[in-house]
């Protein structure tokens, strides 16, 4: 399959995810906290979209140095159609389901995938490209913290 076509795809991804976290925060609008903190999950995403466009600048401007990958298409469509899923079943999350999901959605195998499209199709950019998109990593880490930290607030009852 053609780079740009991945790269296209996992573009589309990046800002579907930044649009779940952006209405996330939006739904906690009440809860400062809970929406900063996707606020800012949703900005980050927004970069890592800039991050794949980039490299979508890199291919097009050396499209002999990049080959063709290996991707199954049925990644993206599968994570598109359970981030569409999710807010037609919880038109009103709660933070906990809303932690929940995001740590879902981070550990798909389509989300942060672009960067061994890229390296696949050229090994030469591969520490570039890891470099930029160093967040991807963290996501996880930090929407775990936080669920954690919720927990943690939550009086037990009983």
């Amino acid at each position: 399959m053609q780079i740009l076509t991945v790269l296209s795809a996992i573009e589309n991804i990046e800002s579907s995810v930044a649009k779940l976290y952006e209405w996330f925060s939006e739904c906690f609008t009440a809860d400062r906290e809970a929406s900063g903190f996707f606020f800012r999950l949703a900005m980050q995403e927004r970069s890592h979209a800039t991050m794949v466009a980039f490299s979508k600048g890199l291919v097009r401007r050396s499209p002999t140095d990049f080959s063709s990958v290996d991707f199954d298409m049925a990644l993206v469509d599968d994570l598109l159609q359970t981030v569409t899923d999710f807010r037609t079943q919880h038109p009103r999350p709660s933070v906990a389901q809303a932690l929940d999901f995001a740590m879902a959605i981070e550990s798909h195998a389509a989300e942060g995938i672009h960067r061994s499209m890229v390296i696949q199709s050229n090994p030469e950019v591969a520490d570039m490209i890891n470099n930029l998109a160093k967040a991807d990593k963290e996501h996880f880490k930090l929407l775990k913290d936080y669920a954690e930290k919720i927990q943690c607030q939550t009086p037990v009852t009983g």
